[in-house]
């Protein structure tokens, strides 16, 4: 076992992570030095506050639940991680850059960042200045900042919703991170931008990002930039924000932007930007309630958290955001082996409004230490659902007693659960009995091959993502009924390239030869098709009817990842099959004969 002390401070070169348990004492815990001319601040020796252990299992790292502030080490001096009570496994985590003369632990309990941070589950990381202040070029602590929040190695943030907020001489040091790595965020506000040097934004115009024929300019992120007056170089920024977001000029307001300037149409054309209102730049001058807790509310929950980087490629694309109770769902619990667990539902509006007796239902489980929230937020399985008319149920998985921070698995202890829930469904929702699927992304991919295995009398198809599982290494497997099977990888997934970055179909065929076997189908010309659309491409391969029982789907460019495009290709699938009562397989309404198997 592993004893890690209250205040703990680790080389970020060395373990790119280092974390220490802490509490919520109104003792500062920093050690930062205030810049010149500001008002001193309390300075409390790291040695005075170490009085706590937090023993850490190095087999299971993430098996300690972990809260309160933490002192860590980033690129040569501290930065600060709070931690609330309530934090959810994978949450947002906004990095805060601190005014050199403010105490970082009391900044957060003035600003209501405390305070929106618990009533949201998300993490703060505290940025402080250095001796003498923030610095004209902090490129290493930025960088080793996002190392840190990116590692996520005791503690697990989603990657997806980064924000980052610079206040007072803190916010040039934001703006510059912003300019250098837009891609790396879903949101970013500065308040307090002075004579910024404009240098970096020609720079910015002339350097690519990580997507090719794309400079670091023309990366859309949400920007929210607030100062005294309107300098030239706060002119130079709006503008320069304004493009990278391709907003137009017409200006809106509210009481805490005097202008507003946001995307203008949706393109149809572009996976950068996929709604309206998503990309916008706010415009605060002269305003002296940055500060307080009113303001800080809305800007993270009516700014900030609006919007994720959907994980795809080398520049991920914005996603706006809403909660599954936003989104109108329904969310249930249901006590399942002396346990409470929970699923949403979306209805589609024609469903809810009784336009069809019977619809068919999508299951999506999320992946390992996701939650049926965060999995409906970024796969894009209730857009579909509205768009095609079916129920789309995202369940959350087991949760390990006392796991930090609520870690979720799935495993064969929720066979019973997904079970409990489609009767639940079947009693209470126009469900079509015969067109129930599974599908699911990394863990929940396995979940849904699991259950396609074992139980394939519930379901009619089943089709995946992001992770294989081989019917040879699953016990209680049923043969007896026809299960057919997609399964889509993405190219550059980190789970099945090879050393140089390549897919590795070593890592792919196994689990394609395996299903293909099971119906005795041979991978030659006869019974393969193979098909294109976009970066999708993959093999149909069929029986001696010309049904398509097994499909390998590979999505170029594509990490571990589920993307909103991607789920339509699992539905086409999912959609031509359905199952009898005395479990039968049907293709488009044709019995799927067993003999050809």
């Amino acid at each position: 076992m592993k004893t890690i002390p209250r205040v703990l401070t680790l080389s970020l070169s060395a373990a790119l992570l280092a974390v220490a348990a802490g509490c919520t004492q109104t003792t500062p815990l920093e050690t930062s030095s205030p810049s010149a001319g500001s008002e001193p601040v309390a300075v409390v020796p790291l040695a005075e506050v170490v009085t706590e252990t937090v023993t850490v299992d190095p087999a299971d790292p993430l098996g300690t639940e972990l809260s309160g502030l933490y002192s860590v080490e980033a690129g040569g001096r501290m930065l600060y991680h709070y931690v609330p009570e309530n934090v959810g496994y994978r949450q947002p985590a906004v990095a805060i850059g601190v005014p050199s003369s403010a105490s970082a632990s009391q900044f957060i309990e003035d600003t209501g960042w405390k305070a929106v941070s618990e009533e949201n589950g998300m993490h703060l990381i505290l940025m402080t200045a250095g001796e003498g202040g923030w610095a004209e070029d902090e490129t290493a602590y930025t960088s080793a900042v996002f190392d840190y929040m990116d590692a996520r190695e005791y503690i697990q943030m989603q990657d997806s919703a980064f924000y980052m907020v610079g206040y007072g001489d803190a916010a040039d040091t934001v703006m510059a991170f912003a300019v250098e790595n837009a891609e790396k965020f879903a949101g970013f506000a500065a308040f307090g931008v002075d004579e910024f040097d404009t240098a970096l934004l020609d720079t910015a115009r002339s350097e690519p990002s990580n997507a090719e024929g794309v400079s670091k300019s023309e990366v859309a992120v949400p920007m929210w930039l607030g100062a005294e007056a309107e300098t030239d170089a706060v002119k130079a920024l709006v503008d320069y924000w304004k493009a990278a977001n391709r907003c137009g000029d017409e200006v809106y307001s509210n009481q805490y932007a005097e202008r507003l300037y946001q995307f203008p149409e949706y393109l149809a054309d572009t996976n950068e930007i996929t709604y309206d209102n998503c990309a916008k730049v706010l415009v605060s001058l002269g305003r002296e309630d940055t500060q307080s807790p009113e303001f800080t509310n809305y800007l993270y929950n009516d700014f900030l958290k609006r919007t994720r980087r959907q994980d795809s490629g080398d520049i991920n694309a914005l996603r706006p955001f809403a909660t599954n109770e936003e989104k109108g769902m329904d969310h249930h619990t249901l006590e399942v082996e002396g346990v409470t667990r929970e699923f949403d539902v979306y209805v589609p509006n024609d469903v809810a409004n009784g336009r069809y007796d019977s619809v068919p239902v999508v299951f999506a489980f999320h992946g390992g230490g996701g939650s049926g929230e965060e999995f409906a937020a970024r796969s894009g399985w209730d857009k579909l659902a509205e768009e095609r008319n079916f129920i789309a149920v995202f369940p959350t998985g087991s949760r390990g007693n006392d796991a930090f921070s609520a870690r979720t698995t799935w495993g064969t202890q929720d066979i019973p659960f997904f079970e409990a829930m489609r009767t639940f469904l079947l009693e209470e929702y126009p469900v079509d009995k015969t067109r129930i699927y599974v599908s699911g992304q990394s863990m929940g991919s396995i979940m849904s091959f699991t259950i396609a295995l074992t139980h394939p009398e519930w379901i009619a198809a089943c089709a995946a993502a992001s992770a294989p599982l081989l019917p040879s290494e699953t016990e209680n497997v049923n043969e007896s009924l026809i299960m057919p099977m997609m399964w889509s990888v993405g190219e550059k997934d980190k789970y099945f390239v090879d050393e140089n970055g390549d897919l590795d179909m070593n890592n792919v065929t196994p689990l394609i030869a395996e299903w293909r076997e099971r119906y005795g189908i041979t991978a030659d010309e006869s019974n393969t098709y193979t098909y294109q659309n976009g970066n999708f491409h993959g093999y149909d391969f069929k029986n001696i009817q010309g049904v398509t029982l097994v499909r390998e789907q590979l999505v170029t460019d594509k990490i571990h990842a589920m993307l909103p495009d991607e789920v339509y290709t699992l539905y086409d699938f999912l959609s031509a099959y359905s199952r009898g009562d005395d479990g039968t397989s049907y293709y488009m309404g044709v019995e799927i004969s067993p003999e050809t198997r």
